[in-house]
């Protein structure tokens, strides 16, 4: 059973796919950001980790949890400073550890609203894309829609 693009590959869209050799608790499901696949690696997950995942991270959204960033810090400089400090509030698509192969961070100003990200695992191709720091401009409802969405299309028959 094959559900398909939610989203936007442009910004945020997540495939997901068939179940992954007729098991329920593991689905192939590819998440896009900015266009580039950042499930590059491994793109099966399990299914009650990234329902669980998911639902944190729209929670997160919505909550405000996420600190507004007022400095003129470049992408590499900001995404340094939250690997550096750990800043969980921040992280956002962290949705099952064996297949995201990017570590992604939300950030709001009061001009703007984007994720950034950069492939950690060096099995990712092109290998000359990690460890770059990548930014999409994207509004926060756009992400809460998508992975929203997404919550309604996955199974929750784990077992």
């Amino acid at each position: 059973m094959t559900m398909g693009l939610i989203g936007n590959r442009t910004k945020l869209a997540v495939d997901i796919g068939d179940y992954w050799e007729g098991s329920k608790q593991n689905q192939h499901i590819k998440v896009w950001l900015g266009g580039k696949d950042i499930t590059s690696v491994d793109d099966v997950v399990y299914l009650p980790t990234f329902y669980h995942n998911l639902k944190n991270d729209i929670e997160k959204l919505k909550s405000h949890t996420h600190v507004r960033i007022d400095n003129n810090s470049s992408d590499e400089a900001l995404f340094i400073q939250f690997e550096m400090t750990d800043a969980a509030q921040h992280r956002i698509l962290s949705l099952d550890l064996t297949t995201m192969s990017a570590r992604c961070y939300y950030v709001h100003s009061q001009n703007s609203s984007y994720i950034i990200f950069s492939y950690w695992d060096e099995r990712h191709e092109p290998r000359s894309e990690v460890g770059k720091v990548f930014h999409v401009d994207i509004e926060k409802e756009e992400i809460v829609n998508t992975l929203q969405e997404t919550l309604h299309n996955i199974s929750t028959k784990w077992y």
